[in-house]
């Protein structure tokens, strides 16, 4: 198998907490030459920047990567799956078509952890063989440890920015869209009282706020299975390929 030691993958995820709106997950693809010229310029965790400053790098990003790749997970998927399976699962989807496009296998793929370091690579392992034949790097942290990881953090961030900015315009939403940000409580509070028993779409069900501030929206989480007929999450993956 050809590994090109010029390419660095670096995957990174955005929105995981939230009790409003999706999780993005993003995959950048960058050449050894550039990644130098990312971390002058200032790529690092996206938690680190203001808006501003990630909607400029995004740009630079975009021009320096050789490939981007990201998903964004819907409220639906995130309620039908446990969120550490939902997360490999995605990240095998868009590894294996990084290197369909590229027809080459990175030197080094880089992720910043979801959960135990070891269980993701293990998984990963099992499921990518290719993987064996590069250097694959898993830690805590890694968007601020790593120039192409923090890359990855900056495009999911914005993504998921800019769904939320949607949100806000179409349907009035209010907050950051985490559990613990008053704003966003207060938000959900007033529409619950208004609609008890009809959650608007971009709602985490299953998030445990919801029994103490709208108890009817809440659902207990019910892994999806494979029956005949439902739509798992490698089917909408592929959909949204």
């Amino acid at each position: 198998m050809k590994i090109s030691k010029k390419l660095f993958i670096g995957i990174d995820e955005a929105g995981r907490g939230p009790v409003i709106g999706p999780m993005v997950l993003a995959l950048v693809v960058i050449d050894a030459e550039n990644l130098d010229q990312l971390k002058t310029i200032g790529v690092r965790d996206s938690k680190e920047l203001d808006r501003e400053k990630r909607n400029k790098l995004k740009s630079i990003i975009e021009r320096l990567s050789r490939l981007i790749i990201y998903e964004i997970i819907p409220p639906s998927m995130i309620d039908s799956y446990n969120l550490n399976t939902l997360e490999y699962k995605t990240i095998i989807h868009m590894l294996t078509r990084a290197k369909e496009l590229l027809r080459a296998a990175p030197e080094a793929v880089i992720i910043d952890a979801i959960g135990p370091p070891n269980r993701l690579k293990k998984y990963l392992y099992s499921e990518l063989a290719w993987l064996r034949s590069t250097r694959l790097v898993i830690e805590p942290k890694a968007d601020s440890k790593y120039t192409v990881v923090g890359a990855a953090s900056i495009i999911a961030k914005v993504i998921r920015d800019a769904e939320i900015e949607k949100l806000r315009k179409l349907y009035g939403v209010m907050g950051s869209g985490y559990p613990t940000d008053p704003a966003t409580r207060e938000w959900i509070i007033q529409l619950y009282k208004r609609n008890p028993t009809n959650p608007p779409w971009f709602i985490r069900r299953t998030w445990s706020t919801l029994k103490q501030i709208a108890p009817l929206w809440y659902i207990e989480k019910k892994p999806t299975t494979s029956n005949k007929g439902q739509r798992t999450l490698l089917d909408y993956l592929k959909k949204n390929k």
